[in-house]
């Protein structure tokens, strides 16, 4: 009851700022220049319309910077928008976020719709929010689920068939049955298909087993977990290429003589990838000449170098294609209309989350409330005083400077006991914001009141304790030797002394004189 009612709330909200979007037909895109064809891949949204920036390497990608380089792409050359992965949601989300979580699903789908999205193959998450759900975001966005049945696109002069791959439960083995794939990828080509296409929202190694069974497929498109690669790799006959997740690039796959008879090549990758293996080769040999003096291994050597001379430059004829992972950085040019959409989401937020935020959850008998750094201070001054030197000592600060103080998403790895029992919600921080010291030592309530029990604290929390919100998609190089560095400090972890002195070393009294013997 309680989801349903914050579902309704969070729809209505976003209603009323004009977020949910018109359903009528999409407006044909301007006629392009005659560039050559070229494909740009929107893999594994997960639900992020905007860059999280916790840290400088979060700062790629946002809705409106995605239409505004498919915009640009657009004026290059005819452009199809192929949308591959889990894109509204990235799993079922708590009840506390589901008014933001349906707002940005609404967002999402629209701003795709601007971006005019010729295909679409849904993940795993994005049926969170139910099958109902799931239809309305479709329709929303407008463009057809080839996982449901393939599509033959007409991008310039090139037939592009495209097909889906839609996740699948448990290891039987059918996600790796060729057959299927094969059958349609083969109805594409006697359809007139130059070159076919799968979007795949599996994992890599089922792409990878399936490619070996499936000739007809020239490129495969990762969509769960797709790494950033900045080149294609071999998958079969064809080619597999992550264009990486949350909108942080587009991948660009640009055609050449596509239209041609016969296999689509990378010659250029081809290449790379042919060098590549020679230098490690040659490395290898190097090394082992330097430690064993063996004579065959000078003949060896010098073999391999005359193949790397000879390798020749990649050709530019013939039926190929070029792929570039094309970055989305901050200053890249925005949207205007998409970055309106965004503010509107971002001024809706407050009133959203705080229909959703319920409250403190209540402490069980026997158990512990949080009681805030004041307190710790009493009987840890040098730790405190030192932890106000951190960064997290100022997590909270970051929130109040990018006005997201009343972002479920944000708030949590911000403040202390986040929707704990004796914690916070959202609205309800007073006292407990910032990275304080329970945020890793656990409720201590009974620990203050009993005069420093160490049985009511965690004394050692471990990593288990940071990865809740040190993990890959906010915190990409996180190392928990180097970071725990970062956090200890005089009485906390390390010696108490003056910050201008060296600590002093303990000596042992002088020895007392012995009395004579008489």
């Amino acid at each position: 009851m309680r989801r349903a009612v914050a579902l309704s709330l969070g729809l209505a909200v976003a209603a009323s700022l004009a977020l949910l979007p018109a359903c009528g037909p999409r407006t044909a895109p301007a006629p392009a220049p005659a560039g050559p064809p070229r494909l740009l891949v929107v893999s594994s949204l997960i639900g992020y319309v905007e860059p999280c920036g916790c840290t400088v390497d979060l700062t790629l990608g946002g809705m409106d910077r995605l239409v505004a380089a498919v915009d640009a792409e657009r004026q290059a050359g005819p452009t199809a928008v192929l949308v591959v992965g889990s894109t509204f949601f990235e799993k079922p989300f708590p009840d506390h976020r589901a008014g933001q979580e349906q707002a940005k699903a609404d967002l999402i789908a629209k701003a795709l719709r601007r971006a005019g999205v010729a295909a679409f193959a849904p993940g795993p998450g994005d049926r969170a929010a139910g099958a109902d759900r799931f239809a309305e975001l479709h329709r929303a966005l407008g463009a057809p689920d080839v996982t449901a049945a393939p599509a033959l696109l007409r991008v310039g002069d090139v037939a592009v068939g495209v097909l889906g791959l839609g996740p699948v439960d448990g290891e039987d083995g059918a996600a790796a049955d060729p057959a299927p794939v094969q059958a349609r990828a083969a109805a594409l080509r006697a359809q007139g298909a130059h070159v076919v296409v799968a979007l795949a929202a599996r994992s890599r190694r089922d792409v990878r087993r399936l490619a070996r069974g499936v000739p007809e497929v020239d490129l495969w498109l990762l969509g769960e977990h797709p790494t950033e690669a900045g080149a294609a790799s071999p998958a079969g006959e064809g080619y597999l290429i992550e264009a990486g997740d949350r909108g942080r690039n587009l991948g660009r796959v640009i055609l050449h003589d596509a239209a041609a008879p016969g296999r689509l090549a990378d010659p250029a990758g081809d290449a790379e990838r042919a060098r590549r293996a020679l230098d490690g080769q040659i490395q290898m040999k190097a090394r082992m000449l330097a430690l064993t003096k063996e004579p065959s291994l000078e003949q060896q050597l010098a073999e391999l170098r005359a193949r790397q001379a000879a390798l020749a430059a990649p050709t530019d004829a013939g039926k190929r294609f070029e792929y570039a992972l094309v970055p989305l950085p901050k200053a890249h040019p925005q949207d205007p209309e998409v970055k309106g959409w965004i503010a509107a989401y971002n001024q809706a937020l407050q009133a959203l989350n705080l229909a959703n935020a319920g409250e403190v959850p209540p402490v069980p008998e026997g158990g512990q409330r949080y009681v805030g750094v004041a307190e710790c201070e009493d009987c840890h001054p040098e730790a405190v005083e030192f932890w106000r030197t951190t960064r997290h000592a100022r997590a909270w600060q970051t929130l109040v400077d990018d006005d997201k103080t009343f972002d479920a998403e944000c708030v949590g790895c911000h403040v202390v006991g986040w929707q704990q029992p004796g914690g916070t919600v959202l609205g309800k921080t007073k006292g407990l914001e910032d990275v304080q010291c329970e945020a890793c030592h656990g409720p201590n309530q009974k620990h203050v009141e009993e005069g420093g029990a160490e049985h009511h604290t965690v004394r050692d929390p471990g990593e288990a304790g940071c990865v809740g919100c040190h993990h890959p998609h906010h915190s990409p190089k996180f190392d928990y030797a180097t970071y725990l560095e970062k956090i200890l400090g005089p009485g906390h972890g390390k010696p108490v002394f003056a910050e201008d002195r060296k600590p002093h070393k303990w000596s042992p009294p002088p020895l007392e004189a012995k009395p004579a013997a008489p």
